[in-house]
């Protein structure tokens, strides 16, 4: 005989809030938007890396096709435990990604025009790689840097509100632990460091670790690594348009 367990408001809003999180562990962490953009993106920087490897900017672009490779390769490993080179099926393409993705490059966006900073592009294949390095670095400095703390932040008892939702939501508080806290800091700093063309400009430096701090915290909201990937995108995007449009080139 087997009973069915009763749960009242508090508890049946509990109760979906752990199923939804048991099945968010168990499926892949790469849409089909995000694998094969990822794909692309590192098929462009070992391209544009060899033909460049004698220059520290080559150099670079291997560095980011190696950090967006082990993305494809090792997300899915720590993301579930289970190896998936490529992922069957692949999550579902939330739908409110688009939107996800327009609020997150909204504030990105904001964060770079506070600090007014161009780069210098001296190439056309340097204004592409910074175009793609963007899906590269997603996928390290938010899925593969944070992948273990989350998900050893989600079975932490030591929590805080991070947002009260209305009784009429029906919707579990959102709830942080400080595991996932930290390692968002921790992510965003390295994100930073590992910008080292901008050590002797602060300000850039500056700009980078809010912008990881901004992705990171979306990442851990939404749980969504595409619409993430997308607005980093964009906004590397508007960095090269800036610098064409300020030098007339």
């Amino acid at each position: 005989m087997t009973t069915r367990k009763s749960y009242g408001r508090e508890g049946s809003r509990t109760d979906r809030r752990i199923e939804s999180d048991q099945e968010y562990w168990t499926e892949s962490t790469h849409t089909v938007l995000s694998y094969w953009f990822c794909v692309l993106a590192v098929g462009f920087q070992f391209s544009i890396g060899i033909l460049h490897i004698d220059e520290f900017f080559g150099q670079m672009c291997i560095v980011e096709g190696l950090i967006g490779l082990s993305g494809l390769l090792l997300l899915d490993l720590l993301h579930t435990g289970k190896m998936r080179i490529y992922p069957k099926p692949f999550k579902k393409v939330h739908p409110n990604t688009f939107f996800r993705f327009g609020i997150t490059f909204g504030v990105i966006a904001l964060i770079q025009f506070t600090f007014q900073i161009v780069p210098l592009i001296t190439r056309e294949e340097m204004a592409l790689a910074i175009v793609f390095c963007s899906v590269c670095e997603e996928y390290f400095f938010r899925g593969m840097l944070l992948e273990i703390p989350f998900k050893t932040g989600e079975k932490s008892k030591d929590k805080f509100t991070v947002w009260k939702y209305s009784p009429k939501k029906k919707k579990p508080n959102k709830e942080m632990s400080y595991i996932e806290l930290g390692s968002i800091i921790l992510s965003a700093i390295i994100f930073a460091l590992f910008h080292v063309n901008y050590y002797s400009q602060p300000r850039l430096l500056l700009m980078v670790f809010m912008g990881g701090l901004w992705l990171g915290t979306v990442y851990w909201w939404n749980k969504d690594l595409t619409s993430v990937i997308l607005a980093h995108f964009l906004l590397n995007i508007l960095f090269v348009v800036q610098f064409y449009q300020i030098t007339g080139l």
